[in-house]
């Protein structure tokens, strides 16, 4: 099984890109009552998206591994 070396300048990029893009779409009103910001929902998405991010790349940099 192959571990990729992660990335943490691209996992900050991308954390912050989409965190900062739902919690402009929280803030609009389209996940909920207008102006209303959860910071805990946030807050979790910030800790849990890398990880399911890097879960992700481990399994696609596996799948020729599997299908052998």
């Amino acid at each position: 099984m192959k571990l990729p070396p992660p990335s943490y300048s691209a996992y900050v990029e991308f954390v912050t890109t989409v965190v900062v893009t739902v919690a402009l779409l929280q803030y609009l009103g389209v996940f909920g009552p207008s102006e209303a910001v959860d910071l805990m929902y946030l807050a979790g998405l910030c800790l849990t998206l890398p990880v399911v991010t890097y879960l992700l790349t481990v399994v696609c940099e596996n799948t020729t591994l599997v299908s052998q």
